[in-house]
């Protein structure tokens, strides 16, 4: 008779707890590659609303008629998104100087509306009304003959 031969293999309890750190080592890492997707995904939807917001302040930019910037603007995105703007301008206390408060609002078929506000400052003498151009610019001539006499007394106290 032979002498009984003890083979090596590995006990039920250890496959099995070799398939149970297997398992958890793929819902980690699975986990990880759809939060990486995810992330890449909304990065792109950054970029592409920021995009958009681009050129919506390009296109208010340009506009030379007031009014028809105040009326803002609808259009459609080339991904099929419904973009809203508007605009509120108001003037500054320098001549052709305006500020302009843009607002865009971007809606689409399975995500959240995202909006955007952007305050400008810009300068265009196209915007701003002759009368009103012709008292600002009084005012400032004003208040610098007004800033130089100041400086003269105060250069003649000096002395």
């Amino acid at each position: 008779m032979r002498p009984a031969v003890r083979r090596r293999a590995f006990t039920l309890l250890e496959v099995l707890l070799a398939l149970a750190l297997f398992a958890s080592a793929v819902v980690v890492l699975t986990s990880s590659y759809l939060n990486i997707i995810e992330g890449l995904e909304s990065v792109r939807g950054d970029r592409e609303f920021e995009q958009e917001v681009r050129w919506v302040r390009e296109q208010a930019l340009l506009q030379a008629d007031l009014k028809e910037l105040e009326k803002g603007g609808e259009t459609k995105t080339p991904a099929g998104a419904t973009l809203v703007w508007t605009a509120q301008v108001e003037a500054a206390a320098v001549a052709d100087l305006f500020t302009v408060d843009l607002h865009v609002e971007m809606t689409a078929e399975r995500e959240k509306k995202r909006e955007y506000n952007e305050r400008l400052t810009v300068l265009r003498p196209a915007w701003s009304e002759p009368v009103e151009r012709g008292k600002l610019f009084e005012e400032a001539k004003r208040r610098i003959e007004e800033d130089r006499r100041r400086r003269g007394e105060a250069a003649e106290k000096r002395t």
